[in-house]
């Protein structure tokens, strides 16, 4: 390929993603209609938005996750409210087209409406999303009613609920029997009439993902609930292969970073070990021989200087220290004797 062929299909996919519109709510309800899968990825910081805004996907989520790819917490439930906004601020510097939508982390909004409103205002106004996600069935109707009358775009979540892991006895399928599918097609009912715009469908029977797909008229998003939904998602570092924990059955990887970074990390080790990085004439720079030389003569100069006062001053502190001991042939007015003379 020539380098001028080159240019041009940077330019075009440049001009490309320069074009894309801005994802909508409505856009979202459109895709659903028109059979046209969404994709919807997690960001945690700015570069992972931008990633996700230069190709692009869809929906962007910050998802609560980060509490433990990036911030090393061993469950979600361990997310502040402030660290959420910390990184909504970053992916939202870094999103374009994408639809923009944050966790509510746990504790933030289960324990009332009003608390579900107040944590959400701040979310939308503090950390710049455009729509918050919360997990829950049904006993979410009346936050989820609330927060749409507030005018903030809700997305829900139901089946495998992290937030509740430990209540639910691990990360465990749901909806395998018949009471437990019937439950969650009645949540998902019920939170599209209480104004959800789209619902997130985790870790269930394909078959039941499918129904209840067709149940809606509000997109479903699935992770782990079979190809029949609206659209999929996955967390960023499931999908490019660097999260180091378990791997779900319902993860693919996209790519295979993890092993990269391992190999760049050690060959950058071993290169400055070794004094190979930097290498002066690629990864350097140079100044005027004459200019070097310069400076090489004034620093010559400068140290003579230096030289030649450092005596002085030597001189000056022992003639000082000097002064300050008795002498061999003096003795002390007091008693009449000469005093003990100590050598270092």
């Amino acid at each position: 390929m020539t380098v001028m062929s080159a240019l041009f299909r940077r330019r075009m996919s440049v001009a490309a993603v320069s074009a894309s519109k801005k994802t909508t709510i409505a856009r979202i309800g459109e895709l659903r209609a028109q059979h046209v899968p969404i994709s919807v990825l997690t960001a945690y910081d700015f570069p992972t938005a931008r990633a996700c805004s230069a190709h692009p996907v869809d929906i962007t989520l910050v998802g609560d996750s980060l509490a433990q790819v990036c911030l090393g917490y061993p469950a979600t439930t361990r997310l502040s409210l402030d660290e959420m906004l910390h990184h909504c601020r970053a992916v939202a510097r870094g999103t374009t087209t994408p639809l923009l939508v944050a966790d509510m982390p746990f504790g933030t909004y289960a324990p009332s409406p009003s608390d579900a409103v107040r944590a959400a205002v701040r979310i939308v106004q503090e950390g710049h999303v455009e729509a918050v996600k919360l997990e829950g069935g049904e006993e979410l109707v009346p936050h989820v009613s609330a927060l749409t009358h507030m005018g903030i775009p809700v997305m829900a979540h139901i089946g495998l609920l992290p937030q509740r892991a430990t209540a639910l006895s691990g990360y465990r399928v749901q909806g395998r029997t018949a009471a437990s599918a019937t439950a969650l097609v009645c949540a998902a009912r019920a939170l599209e009439n209480a104004g959800a715009f789209a619902i997130v469908l985790e870790a269930m029977p394909s078959q039941l993902g499918e129904y209840i797909t067709r149940s809606l008229s509000i997109p479903t998003i699935g992770i782990g609930a079979g190809p029949g939904t609206s659209g999929q998602v996955l967390v960023w570092d499931d999908m490019l292969g660097t999260w180091h924990g378990h791997k779900a059955k319902f993860v693919r990887h996209f790519a295979d970073v993890r092993k990269e970074v391992e190999r760049g990390v050690a060959g950058y080790v071993h290169a400055v070990k070794d004094r190979s990085f930097p290498n002066p004439e690629r990864e350097g720079y140079a100044i005027d021989p004459s200019e070097w030389d310069a400076f090489l003569l004034a620093q010559r100069q400068e140290s003579g200087r230096t030289i030649v006062s450092a005596p002085d001053a030597t001189t000056d502190a022992a003639e000082s220290r000097s002064s300050a001991l008795p002498r061999a042939n003096e003795t002390d007015e007091k008693t009449g004797k000469k005093p003990e003379l100590h050598t270092l």
